[in-house]
C-alpha cells in the first residue's frame, strides 16, 4: 500500500485518452483564463454515449458540451437518451461531396465503417459484416461551418475506422483550430498510418503531446508553446499591466495583392514585435501564390502563428480582412495591412495600456495610437522614402490621451486601420466590416465600433501610413489612386446614418445642429489654415534679394485669401 491515499481515477475512453486531454484542457484553462464550460468539442465516430467515448468525461468533470456525430443510425437514440447537453448529429463525414453513403455495420458496433474491408478483413472476418445501411452524409467544412461558424471546437476526435487520415486532410485548418485533435492511426488496417498522420499534423501546426495504444493526441504549437506568465501583483499597478498584456493574444490580418516588395516589409513588423503572444493570417486575395508562401517561409520558417489564406480570384480588401478575423482566435485584432508597418513596441504598447486603462474603464473595447504618415516610392525592388510626417498634421486635432471622441469619428476617420487595436468578440458581433463597400470600409466599421463602445487614445506614435501619391495599380493606394471613389463613398457613408439616426420612415425628425465640439473642430481647423497662410506668406517676404513682381503679386493674393476668410476686404 501507498504512504499516501491515491483516488483512482475514472475513465471511458478506450485507453484513457480522456484523463489526458482532461488534463491538458485544465493546464490551458489554469494558465490562459479559459472558462472550460462555455467551450465546445467535436466527436466524430461517437458510437457509445458512455463507454469507448472521448468526450463523456468532458462533460461530466469540466461540464464542457459540443457535437457528436455518429452514422449509424440505430445509435443515435441512446445518444440522445444520455447525451442531453450535446447536439447529435446521424450523418456520415466525407472527403469527398455526397449527400448519402452507405455505412457497413459490423457485428460489434465499434467496429463499423465507411469502408467495407475494414469491416470484413477485422481479425481475418472473425466479427463480420452485420449490414449495409445508407445513411446521410457530409463534408468536415460543411459540419464545422454548420456548428462551429463563430468558434472551432477546442477539442476534435475522430474516430471512423480506418478513414481518419482523410477526414484530417479534408479540414480547412486556417478557418478552423481546435486547441487539441484527436485521431486512431488504425495501423493494422494501414501500415504506417501513425507517422502518416503525424507528418500531416506536423505540416498543420499541430506537435504530437500523447500517444496511447490506439490513437494519437495533437496539440496546437502555438498554444502549447505559449509562455506561462508569472503571478500578477495587485501592488504594482505598471507590472500588473505588463502581466495582463502578455496574456492578451492578438490577432493580426495582413491583407495582400501581387505586392511582395510591400509583403516583406510589413511581415517583418510582425516578426520583430517585442509581444510575442500573436497570430498572423496573411490573406492573398487573388494574387499570386507563390512570392506569398515563399516569403512567410523566408521571413517565418514554419512559425505556427503565422497562416496563409489564398482566394482564388479578389474578393475585395473588406472580404479579405474578414476572411481572416474569421479564422483567428484572440482577444484582440489589427489590421496590418501589407504597405504599412508599426514601431516594434506597437502591440506591447497597446496591449500594456489598454490592460490597465481598463480598470478605470471597464467600458474599453479597443485602443488607438498616433500615426505617422510616411510618403515614399517603390523603384524596382527599392522602396525610396521621401518624407515622414504626423498623419494629417495638416489638421489641427491630434488624437489626445484619453477617451475618443465619437463626434470626431462621425465628422472624418480618425485613424487608419494599422492603429487600432479591437476586441475581436465586438467586432463579431458588429458583422465584421462591410464587403460591400470597395473603399472606406476601416471608417464604416470605426463608426459603429464606436457608437457602442470606448475607444483610448494612446499619443504615440507607434505605427506607419505608408503613402505613394505617385504610384498607380498594384502599387497604388486606395486614398490616392481611388480618390474619387473616395467622394463618393465618403457621402454614402454620411447618407447612410442620417438616415438611419431617422429612423426607416423618417419618425425620429430631428433638428441637424453642430454640436459644440465639432464647432470647435472646425473652428480650430479654420485657424489652422489661416496660420498655414501667414507662414507661407512670412516665408516668401523673407527672400532675400528685391521682390520680383511674381513674388509681390503671390503675397497679395495669399493677404487676399487670408482676409477673404476672415470676412475683410483688402486692396491690392
Amino acid at each position: 500500500m501507498p504512504d499516501i491515499e491515491i483516488h483512482a481515477q475514472k475513465y471511458f475512453a478506450q485507453c484513457a485518452e480522456d484523463i489526458i486531454v482532461m488534463a491538458l484542457l485544465k493546464a490551458l484553462a489554469q494558465r490562459d483564463g479559459v472558462d472550460l464550460s462555455r467551450e465546445r468539442y467535436l466527436e466524430v465516430g461517437a458510437n457509445h454515449p458512455v463507454a469507448s467515448s472521448a468526450t463523456y468525461l468532458l462533460g461530466l468533470e469540466l461540464g464542457m458540451s459540443g457535437v457528436l456525430v455518429e452514422a449509424n443510425p440505430a445509435l443515435i437514440p441512446e445518444l440522445e437518451r444520455v447525451r442531453k447537453q450535446d447536439v447529435i448529429i446521424n450523418r456520415a463525414i466525407l472527403a469527398r461531396d455526397a449527400d448519402t453513403s452507405e455505412l457497413f455495420v459490423s457485428n460489434h458496433s465499434e467496429l463499423s465503417s465507411l469502408s467495407r474491408r475494414f469491416v470484413e478483413e477485422w481479425q481475418q472476418g472473425a466479427v463480420g459484416l452485420k449490414e449495409v445501411v445508407v445513411v446521410p452524409a457530409s463534408r468536415m467544412n460543411v459540419l464545422l461551418e454548420e456548428f462551429f461558424a463563430e468558434r472551432a471546437p477546442l477539442y476534435l476526435s475522430i474516430d471512423v475506422e480506418g478513414l481518419d487520415l482523410d477526414l484530417l486532410k479534408d479540414v480547412d485548418w486556417s478557418r478552423w483550430r481546435p486547441a487539441i485533435v484527436q485521431a486512431e492511426p488504425s495501423e493494422h488496417f494501414i501500415q504506417n498510418n501513425a507517422n502518416e498522420i503525424s507528418h500531416f499534423m506536423k505540416s498543420k501546426g499541430y506537435v504530437l503531446v500523447a500517444k496511447t495504444e490506439v490513437n494519437q493526441i495533437f496539440m496546437d504549437e502555438s498554444i502549447r508553446a505559449h509562455k506561462k506568465v508569472s503571478q500578477i501583483s495587485e501592488k504594482d499597478d505598471e507590472e500588473s499591466g505588463r502581466n495582463f498584456a502578455a496574456l492578451s493574444r492578438v490577432g493580426i490580418v495582413t491583407r495582400t495583392k501581387d505586392r511582395a516588395v510591400l509583403l516583406r516589409r510589413a511581415l517583418e513588423s510582425v516578426k520583430h514585435q517585442t509581444h510575442e503572444n500573436w497570430l498572423l493570417v496573411v490573406v492573398n486575395d487573388g494574387g499570386h501564390a507563390a512570392p506569398v508562401d515563399w516569403l512567410v517561409s523566408e521571413i517565418f520558417q514554419d512559425d505556427p502563428r503565422v497562416r496563409v489564406i489564398h482566394h482564388d480570384a479578389s474578393r475585395g480588401m473588406e472580404a479579405a480582412s474578414n476572411a481572416g478575423l474569421a479564422v483567428l482566435d484572440a482577444e484582440y485584432a489589427v489590421i496590418h495591412d501589407d504597405d504599412d508597418s508599426w514601431a516594434p513596441e506597437f502591440l506591447a504598447s497597446m496591449t500594456a495600456t489598454i490592460a490597465r486603462q481598463k480598470k478605470t474603464f471597464p467600458s474599453l473595447k479597443g485602443i488607438a495610437c498616433r500615426v505617422n504618415t510616411v510618403f515614399e516610392a517603390v523603384i524596382g525592388n527599392e522602396i525610396i522614402i521621401e518624407r515622414v510626417e504626423p498623419f494629417k498634421s495638416w489638421h489641427s486635432d491630434n488624437l489626445d490621451e484619453g477617451l475618443l471622441s465619437v463626434q470626431k469619428m462621425l465628422v472624418r476617420n480618425q485613424f487608419p486601420p494599422i492603429a487600432f487595436m479591437f476586441d475581436l468578440a465586438v467586432a463579431r458581433e458588429l458583422g465584421f466590416f462591410e464587403e460591400s463597400l470597395p473603399v472606406l470600409g476601416d471608417w464604416d466599421f470605426h463608426i459603429r465600433f464606436v457608437l457602442k463602445h470606448d475607444v483610448w487614445v494612446l499619443p504615440e506614435y507607434l505605427s506607419f501610413y505608408h503613402h505613394r501619391i505617385s504610384s498607380a495599380g498594384a502599387l497604388g493606394n486606395t486614398v490616392h489612386a481611388g480618390a474619387d471613389r473616395h467622394r463618393l463613398y465618403n457621402q454614402k457613408i454620411r447618407n447612410d446614418l442620417i438616415r438611419h439616426a431617422a429612423g426607416e420612415n423618417g419618425e425620429n425628425r430631428i433638428a441637424v445642429t453642430i454640436p459644440m465640439e465639432v464647432q470647435e473642430l472646425a473652428q480650430n481647423e479654420f485657424n489652422h489654415i489661416l496660420w498655414r497662410l501667414w507662414q507661407l506668406e512670412g516665408a516668401i517676404n523673407g527672400l532675400r534679394g528685391q521682390r520680383p513682381k511674381w513674388r509681390r503679386e503671390l503675397s497679395v493674393w495669399f493677404r487676399r485669401w487670408r482676409n477673404r476668410l476672415l470676412g475683410r476686404t483688402v486692396e491690392g
